[in-house]
């Protein structure tokens, strides 16, 4: 029996070695990207009877114009991601094993899979599907330790190296590569690693390609999507239409400990109005009589029933759903990587404007893309997959953040565009004075004629003449070029 599911969920971001400097296409090209001959392969269609029916339920869930961003098709490619699954021979089951401090047996949880998907915005995803099997890992304390020590991929902080309050002691892959190990302790983390993730996935990563450097671009945990079936915690929300966000309920403390990833010994907010607020925001009861209660907060997606919910509504989850998740975190992190770059191109020389002009350029010809290609308003027209969509995308402020990434990428075209403007006037007032400087010329030969050299020495007086037309206008060219940079 399956008693907890938990996807564990990693963006970073990703670029190309030597490309530092380059534009930002450049520097996001996955054709550049050296994959590695290993475990890992790029799937572009299903290899099971039931994949293939997941998909087609994904598919017709989704608008048609999503898929470029959601799917890795040979027939529907468009550049914008490319997704890899570790495919290996496998001598026995591979677990995900979590040893925490004050509990004598780690965690162990089945590892169904680890993908890795990469997008043209210079992001990728990790992702790990982990399935809790044992009725000995199954109490609620249980799944709020899993989602919690199995999310942290590094120290929050310096001094938890030692007191170990917010990561486990350690975390590793067993039984994925015979002779190899594949587990991060924390004890290798000094004051010069911050935002270094687990080694665990460092090793993962760079077994998919030896030419690309990553680093955490939203937070220092994983994001979780986990699912909970339990009787007693289901009857407890299902008879109480307001037990979920009742701060005398017991119920109203598991649930927000739940929704918001939070294992401490007090729950993290203190006060009951506020306390109420955020689980009537981040609720979603749509299908409680149903015992079903959704909740979505920046850190998760979560979903507890009981024992007797229809197995269709799990796959829901750990497919259409899981798949929303995708795409919204990538949208974020996304968005934090055009702003990362935004900062980058801001402290270039200004004397080096030929450069930052192409590098501003391709980072806004890339942004134009991502929000015709992967940012969405809507990607469904299914009531409570648009209901989702907006609640998650809420969470994770992406409204507010795409306007104002919006003006940072605005005002740098904008000011770049003044500076190559007035780069060209400068050269077109460099060309006026030269023509103001020949003027005289031009007009005197206009004047008497294209003689020859003898023909003008032998008139001392049409020599005389024109030596004096030439030096008042000369004088007169001079004069105006000196009254225009004056007004400059």
């Amino acid at each position: 029996m399956t008693y907890s599911y938990h996807i564990f969920y990693f963006p970073f971001k990703w670029g190309i070695n030597g490309t530092e400097i380059k534009s930002f296409s450049e520097q996001v090209c996955l054709d550049q990207i050296h994959y590695c001959n290993s475990t890992w392969k790029r799937v572009q269609s299903p290899t099971s009877e039931k994949e293939k029916q997941d998909l087609y339920n994904e598919k017709n869930y989704y608008y048609q114009f999503v898929h470029g961003i959601l799917y890795d098709e040979v027939k529907n490619s468009t550049g914008l991601v490319r997704h890899f699954e570790r495919i290996e021979p496998q001598i026995s089951a591979v677990y995900y094993v979590l040893k925490v401090k004050d509990r004598e047996a780690p965690y162990k949880l089945l590892l169904e899979a680890i993908n890795v998907n990469l997008y043209a915005t210079g992001v990728g995803l990790m992702s790990f599907y982990v399935r809790n099997e044992e009725e000995s890992q199954s109490s609620p304390e249980d799944i709020l330790r899993i989602n919690q020590y199995g999310r942290r991929i590094l120290p929050p902080f310096y001094g938890d190296i030692s007191f170990r309050g917010e990561i486990s002691e350690y975390i590793c892959i067993d039984g994925l590569r015979i002779g190899k190990e594949y587990k991060e302790d924390f004890n290798a983390y000094t004051v010069y690693d911050s935002w270094r993730s687990a080694s665990f996935i460092t090793e993962l990563l760079h077994e998919l390609s030896d030419n690309i450097c990553i680093e955490p671009v939203i937070d220092d945990r994983m994001f979780v999507a986990s699912w909970y079936k339990n009787d007693e915690l289901a009857k407890q929300f299902t008879c109480n239409p307001v037990a979920y966000k009742d701060s005398q309920n017991c119920f109203s403390s598991f649930w927000y400990k739940y929704l918001f990833v939070d294992n401490s010994g007090f729950e993290t907010c203190q006060d009951d109005e506020m306390k109420e607020q955020l689980l009537e925001k981040h609720t979603y009861v749509r299908w409680r009589k149903l015992s079903s209660l959704y909740g979505i907060s920046r850190y998760s997606m979560v979903y507890l029933t009981n024992c007797d919910v229809p197995s269709y509504l799990l796959d829901y989850f750990q497919t259409i759903y899981a798949r929303m998740i995708e795409l919204v975190l990538v949208q974020r992190a996304s968005m934090l990587r055009f702003s990362g770059e935004v900062m980058k191109v801001s402290n270039l020389s200004s004397d080096e404007m030929h450069v930052v002009s192409n590098r501003i350029s391709s980072l806004y010809r890339e942004y134009i893309r991502f929000l015709n290609q992967i940012y969405f308003r809507e990607v469904t027209a299914q009531d409570q997959g648009v209901e989702l969509y907006t609640m998650l995308q809420s969470c994770l402020k992406m409204e507010e953040y795409i306007k104002d990434l919006d003006g940072e990428i605005g005002e740098l075209h904008e000011y770049v565009s003044l500076k190559e403007d007035r780069v060209r006037n400068v050269k077109a007032s460099i060309l006026n004075n030269i023509a103001t400087l020949f003027l005289p010329i031009t007009v005197i030969t206009g004047f008497w004629g294209m003689n020859t050299y003898t023909a003008v020495i032998t008139d001392n007086d049409g020599l005389l003449l024109q030596s004096v037309l030439l030096l008042i206008g000369l004088i007169g060219a001079l004069i105006v070029i000196y009254n225009r940079k004056r007004k400059l």
